[in-house]
């Protein structure tokens, strides 16, 4: 009975995980998946991925690379895996799909949100060329994909054909609040 007590405990440390918290959370809310305006772009919606001195790439990089790299543990459940790190009081939650992710880095998410990440001494810098992401207007979001959001979610979409097959989508998520942005999620999926 003592041994099926300690398999028992065992086992539910491993079947029950953490769920994502502050802001990250919102990956799990299925209402962003029907509920955002969303709109196609011609903008290039790839990101730019610095953590410290090493350059990341979505669908190429794994979350293990980028734990490996900063000295911290990845976080998993039953719908994703997830790094989160802070940097100059900006939480980047790095995310791996478990559907379709396999590991590798499909979205990230990224808020000032408060919320107990990791802190990381060196530096984390995510960009896409010339799109605006935290700490922009509302103004400035509609003026840059000439479309005014109407919601308090809003997305724009990139799909490009990769080869005969394959097809890469890219996408920006931005949560409003007010007039400003309160956090936003960076995605890549490639399909066929």
């Amino acid at each position: 009975m003592k041994h099926f007590l300690v398999l028992l405990t065992l086992m539910t440390n491993v079947c029950v995980a953490d769920a994502m918290k502050g802001f990250g959370a919102r990956y799990y809310d299925k209402d962003t998946e029907h509920y955002p305006d969303t709109y196609r772009t011609d903008k290039d919606l790839i990101p730019n991925i610095v953590i410290g001195s090493n350059t990341y790439k979505m669908e190429s990089s794994t979350l293990i690379n980028i734990a490996t790299d900063t000295s911290v543990e990845v976080n998993k459940d039953n719908q994703a895996n997830w790094i989160c790190l802070k940097s100059q009081g900006v939480n980047y939650w790095f995310i791996s799909d478990n559907e379709i992710g396999g590991g590798d880095l499909t979205t990230i998410a990224i808020a000032k949100d408060g919320s107990d990440c990791i802190p990381l001494e060196g530096k984390i810098n995510v960009s896409i060329k010339n799109t605006p992401l935290l700490a922009m207007s509302k103004k400035k979001i509609s003026s840059y994909f000439s479309h005014e959001p109407v919601k308090d979610i809003v997305m724009y979409y990139k799909e490009v054909k990769t080869t005969d097959e394959y097809t890469q989508g890219n996408s920006i998520q931005y949560f409003l609040k007010g007039e400003h942005v309160q956090g936003l999620f960076i995605s890549q999926g490639t399909t066929n």
